[in-house]
């Protein structure tokens, strides 16, 4: 009986060892793979580069979402973390098996190309798979992921239009009043109009409220404040804008309230109190011996002026015209030369511009009396090329339809991504020459925390300018801001100043071509070298007296004089 028991046991567990071998249920583990990305990736110094980043990805068991971050790394030769270029997170992602996600990254031209790294520094894209609660399970990077290589190989040459370029900075005195100062990239305690001269900014674009002892802003912006930061522009040779928010604090196109005094006026009431406003502003600088260039009659007057009487739309279109008018007479009236803006914001938005510039023309504007149309433009940083090609096209439609130049009197991006700010900055410069448009003024770049939170300066807390302020280098968008005077144990160009040749000697590489800029961008002179020589002479006799760039194998940048 036993021995019968014990065979049928054995039946029983043989039995039970081929069910379960038939059942077996295959378990993928947790994992995530780069599966493709765009290398090498060119990187242009008008727009910068977009890097796609393909993944895929198997959750844990039982998942029912997951969170992931891509992003975009410089390594050392240790492969050890150097800084973040990119980064993108992902929150609540369907959980699944071998499932696909993609991400773009940003690279700017701030970030050196792979070849201008430091010696064994590189471009590492990194992906790593969370739970829903940001608990790390799984990665891919350089152990599993092959580096990034970023290039320029498609040449650009930009635009030679002259525009003015200019800041408005306004809230300067205040910020000084409460203790901050300004500094250079180097630590050197520095005045800001200096400063901002040495960043190739030509004009300085300051508001006046017509009351601010009667509202938040304490009395900053009043007529004697500006005056005070008018000259000191103008004593560094800057062109001064007059922005006239004709409110005691700010207007814009969410508020254009009539100052306290203004309250109960008539519209002939008004129409006298704008133009008397606007000649006291231009008293008091020729008090000081100072002409602005230009006066902005109103900001940002989308929907009108001195609400509710000049409300464009609720019947106020006629009123908001008399406005207008009144002020751009008063300026004509005092002085001909001086140039009126009619100020609007969002400029990417050509059917706002026609309803309110068409909409004025039909109400009685003399736009004999009106020079320039000003633009806003704070784009995002999903839309930023976008927003700035439909604004280029905006002031083409401007100077079609109304014969009338235009400028970007406020533009600003934000301060958390100085790489975008500077890129955004390099190509709104570009699209307005191409327009053959007048100018661009950044609004605020030196507002910063804890004076302020507004989020689109371009000021690091420290009071030096960030690297965004860099794109109004004229020299900045020819060869970007990476190896230039590198040291002259790695690339020597001398004498300089040089009036016939420069020689050019290359430690432990070969030379193999050269190309010369001038400050704008242009390019002057080029040639190969066939000599296979770490050190050779060029030729630059037939070049004119300046200051110039010399970029030696695609890599390394000086500049030097010719005299």
């Amino acid at each position: 009986m036993q021995i019968k028991n014990g065979n049928i046991m054995l039946k029983f567990k043989k039995y039970i060892f081929i069910i379960l071998c038939f059942c077996t249920v295959y378990v993928e583990a947790q994992s995530i793979e780069v599966i493709s990305f765009n290398s090498p990736l060119e990187v242009s110094p008008l727009l910068g580069g977009e890097l796609t980043v393909d993944i895929k990805y198997t959750s844990e068991s039982g998942a029912t979402s997951n969170n992931f971050y891509i992003g975009l790394q410089e390594l050392d030769e240790n492969n050890q973390f150097v800084r973040t270029i990119d980064g993108v997170d992902f929150v609540n992602q369907t959980a699944g098996i071998d499932v696909s996600l993609s991400a773009n990254l940003f690279v700017g031209t701030i970030h050196p190309l792979s070849n201008e790294l430091e010696a064994g520094h590189y471009y590492q894209i990194t992906a790593k798979l969370y739970t829903n609660t940001w608990n790390e399970l799984a990665s891919a990077d350089y152990l599993n992921t092959s580096s990034l290589e970023t290039v320029n190989e498609i040449p650009y040459n930009f635009s030679t239009f002259p525009i003015s370029k200019g800041a408005d900075i306004s809230s300067m005195t205040e910020m000084e009043s409460e203790g901050y100062s300004w500094q250079d990239n180097d630590g050197n305690p520095r005045q800001l109009m200096p400063l901002l001269k040495e960043y190739d900014l030509n004009a300085v674009r300051l508001r006046v409220w017509v009351d601010p002892d009667n509202s938040p802003a304490n009395g900053w912006c009043d007529i004697d404040d500006m005056v005070t930061k008018a000259q000191l522009a103008n004593e560094e040779g800057m062109d001064v804008m007059i922005c006239t928010h004709f409110s005691d604090h700010w207007a814009d196109p969410g508020q254009q309230t009539k100052p306290a005094a203004w309250s109960t006026y008539s519209v002939s009431q008004l129409e006298t109190a704008v133009a008397n406003h606007i000649t006291d502003i231009l008293n008091a600088l020729a008090a000081v011996n100072i002409t602005p260039k230009w006066v902005q009659i109103g900001n940002e007057t989308n929907d009108g002026m001195l609400w509710d009487t000049g409300k464009a739309s609720t019947g106020g279109f006629s009123n908001y015209a008399k406005f207008i008018n009144a002020g751009s007479n008063a300026v004509k009236t005092f002085n001909a030369s001086i140039q009126t803006i009619l100020h609007l914001s969002n400029g990417h938005e050509q059917g706002m511009y026609n309803w309110n510039i068409g909409g004025l023309i039909n109400n009685g504007l003399n736009s004999n009396n009106i020079d320039i149309i000003g633009m806003s433009l704070y784009p995002q940083e999903n839309n930023w090329r976008d927003f700035v090609d439909r604004t280029y096209d905006n002031m083409i439609n401007i100077r079609n339809t109304y014969n009338k130049d235009a400028m970007l009197v406020e533009i600003g991006f934000s301060n958390s991504r100085p790489d975008i700010t500077y890129q955004y900055i390099v190509y709104m410069i570009e699209r307005v020459k191409q327009a053959q448009g007048l100018g661009v003024f950044y609004w605020e770049p030196i507002a910063h925390q804890p004076f302020t939170y507004y989020p689109n300066g371009a000021w690091d807390e420290d009071g030096s300018p960030s690297i965004a302020m860099d794109a109004f280098l004229d020299n900045s968008i020819i060869l970007g801001i990476s190896n230039l005077n590198i040291d002259k144990d790695i690339l020597n160009i001398f004498p300089n100043p040089s009036s016939h040749q420069l020689n050019i000697k290359l430690k432990d590489l070969k030379l193999k071509n050269f190309r010369i800029y001038n400050l704008q961008g242009q390019l002057i002179k080029s040639g190969n070298f066939d000599d296979n020589k770490n050190q050779i002479s060029i030729d630059i006799h037939d070049i004119n007296n300046g200051v110039y760039f010399i970029r030696i194998n695609d890599l390394y940048t000086h500049k030097f004089i010719k005299q």
